[in-house]
């Protein structure tokens, strides 16, 4: 009997029905699917597989992943030599296993991502060789599971022998359907230029691309933004390598190979360009997150980048002016946090003094370590793809947390700092945001007493007086675009939250909404404000609240869509919003959150807010948030005459 009379005979599993839940699988994996990027889904999953099996092993020899990217086909090959994939058929089940919860130098956690990169796929190829045996499998047409009716996606229970196995570790291959320009290698590629080069193929980091080549560091400009995109947004990015505390990776090389034909029919011009009319080419790069000190080896010949390590002071000082000059410091234990938050005067900042107890408790024994660089604006632009970032890790997993610097009176010097900080904790689902949020918080008020205290006194010294920017000292308001109501007091139309608050206030006021009691508006939580609200089935003036639970949290937007990243970073939670006072919807693509009307939300017709008329779907949780859209009121009072 051969091989494949052996697979026949086997009793099979189908992927698309465990446990007879087909339904409710396949919106799952839609559900799950939506969570995940073009980046994660096109090299970001199957690279970071790849590296966790390294680092799984723990042997400190040296270790290679090949990529290859043939954009040609629309498909992608990534191979390592770590332990090799179990031949576990249930590991393609959405749900079926994880990753080792014990060892925090994983990135992968609930080992989700390559079923996504499967089921994105209409053709699927695994190969391994783990401690017993070799196997290779290949499925198609996966990413039909929501046709109807769906493939025929069963496998066996067991993968079949490979005749021609790998040495070791885990080859996967996937191929993408549909034009590149339509399926998630297009939208990557896209995302990476836009990402890396705001300011074109010529400028900014352009030039460094450019210099690059012409030292033989890349064969081309496109081979350089991969490598400076991987490093500094992906998984390859891997922050504890940086700090040196990850030496399971410091001996292991990525080998890219592209293929490309015509790279500016696919990409268009402007990416095309940066082939340097190459059709093939290979590069290396090591899995580390990518600094000024790593590119300002790129700056162009007769160009003399200075660097310094120096430490800084207490309040920031010991730091003095340098022109084409970057400072870099490595913060790797509790006191050298500490020190971050100590004034001129060697003592605590005031702001610190309050919460030092809880970092020195709850947040510093979480931080692996923080690197910290100093350098002008322009430097920053030309060295760093995207220029200068704050940056929160996952034990080595760059995160798309954001972190809003608004201690300081000196905000001009945010962007003279590129600064990450990583720690030891969970991430979600998408791997993109730490579970955490209370820790998500603690960092970001640590970062901005430390940037009150120390940061921006040392920025300041290092780069010199900024001049200050006209057009970001004042704003303009005559030249707003005109509301056009005359019996409203508000005359122009909303540019910020404020003016929203403003706007829904006097709305209330002139009785064109009813039904809502304002308990007050906060800056210390996470929300902005606490209302009572009447609902359709209410019949009077509700009650008097006897419990902060009884009120409905309300978050005010000019546009409604920017709520989107923040519950997607973590910031903010669907399940903990009851509405949404925006000027407008704006016009997010996200595949997770979507708006509808009203009358197909389950709060409809009972529990509609007065003046509702869409909400918000979150496709992952099945939250529904009510949104109230004020340039909706205002256009009905302007077309029932309120401009008379």
């Amino acid at each position: 009997m051969n091989n494949e009379d052996k697979v026949r005979n086997m009793e099979s599993l189908d992927l698309l029905n465990p446990s007879d839940l087909r339904e409710h699988y396949r919106h799952q994996l839609k559900q799950t699917i939506s969570a995940y990027n073009p980046t994660q889904i096109v090299l970001g999953e199957a690279l970071q597989n790849a590296i966790d099996a390294i680092v799984e092993i723990d042997d400190r020899d040296s270790h290679e992943v090949n990529i290859t990217l043939d954009l040609d086909q629309s498909a992608v090959t990534v191979a390592d030599d770590g332990g090799g994939f179990k031949n576990d058929p249930g590991l393609l089940f959405l749900g079926g296993g994880t990753k080792r919860t014990g060892n925090r130098k994983l990135f992968g956690l609930v080992g989700v991502g390559i079923k996504v990169v499967l089921f994105s796929s209409k053709v699927f190829r695994l190969r391994a060789k783990p401690d017993e045996g070799a196997f290779h499998h290949e499925i198609l047409d996966a990413y039909k599971f929501d046709n109807d009716p769906p493939p025929n996606l069963e496998i066996p229970r067991q993968f079949p022998d490979d005749s021609s196995p790998l040495n070791h570790g885990t080859e996967v291959h996937y191929q993408f359907p549909g034009s590149i320009a339509d399926n998630p290698i297009g939208q990557f590629i896209q995302n990476m230029y836009d990402q890396c080069l705001p300011q074109g193929n010529d400028s900014g980091f352009g030039e460094i691309l450019k210099s690059a080549v012409e030292k033989g560091v890349y064969p081309n400009r496109f081979a350089g933004l991969i490598a400076a995109f991987l490093l500094r947004y992906t998984y390859a990015s891997d922050v504890l390598n940086c700090l040196d505390k990850k030496p399971e990776l410091s001996n292991t090389t990525i080998n890219i190979n592209v293929i490309c034909s015509d790279p500016s029919q696919d990409f268009g011009d402007k990416i095309g360009d940066l082939f340097d009319r190459e059709t093939q080419f290979s590069f290396t790069i090591n899995p580390k997150y990518l600094l000024f000190s790593d590119t300002s080896t790129l700056a162009p010949r007769g160009t003399h980048i200075g660097s310094s390590t120096r430490q800084l002071g207490p309040g920031g000082t010991n730091l003095f002016p340098a022109a084409n000059s970057f400072n870099t410091v490595f913060y790797n234990n509790p006191e050298e946090y500490k020190q971050l938050l100590v004034g001129q005067n060697e003592q605590l900042s005031r702001e610190a003094k309050k919460s030092i107890h809880e970092y020195e408790t709850k947040l510093f024994p979480k931080i692996n370590g923080i690197v910290l660089t100093i350098a002008r604006i322009p430097l920053f632009d030309k060295f760093l793809p995207g220029g200068s970032q704050r940056v929160i890790s996952a034990n080595g997993v760059v995160t798309t947390h954001s972190v809003d610097l608004t201690q300081g009176k000196n905000q001009q010097y945010v962007r003279c700092f590129d600064l990450v900080v990583d720690v030891d904790a969970k991430l979600n689902y998408g791997k993109s945001a730490i579970t955490d949020r209370y820790l998500v918080k603690r960092i970001k008020k640590f970062l901005n007493d430390a940037y009150g205290a120390t940061i921006q006194t040392a920025a300041s010294k290092w780069v010199g007086r900024i001049p200050p920017d006209v057009d970001e000292q004042f704003d303009s308001f005559l030249s707003r675009e005109d509301l056009n109501i005359n019996q409203l007091a508000i005359r122009k139309v909303p540019k910020y939250e404020n003016d929203v608050i403003a706007l829904f206030s006097e709305l209330l006021g002139r009785g064109y909404l009813e039904g809502y009691q304002n308990f007050g508006l906060s800056q210390m939580d996470p929300y902005d404000g606490r209302f009572i609200i009447r609902r359709t089935q209410d019949e009077g003036d509700p009650l008097p609240p006897s419990d902060e639970r009884q009120l409905s949290v309300v978050e005010f937007k000019t546009e409604a869509d920017k709520l989107f990243r923040e519950f997607e970073i973590g910031d903010k939670n669907p399940r903990e919003l009851n509405l949404v006072i925006a000027w407008e919807e704006g016009s997010s693509s996200s595949t997770q959150f979507f708006f509808e009307n009203i009358e197909y939300s389950r709060h409809y017709p009972d529990k509609v807010y007065p003046g509702v008329t869409r909400y918000i779907e979150d496709t992952l949780s099945g939250v529904q948030i009510q949104v109230l859209l004020l340039k909706s009121i205002t256009d009905n009072i302007r077309e029932e005459g309120g401009n008379d």
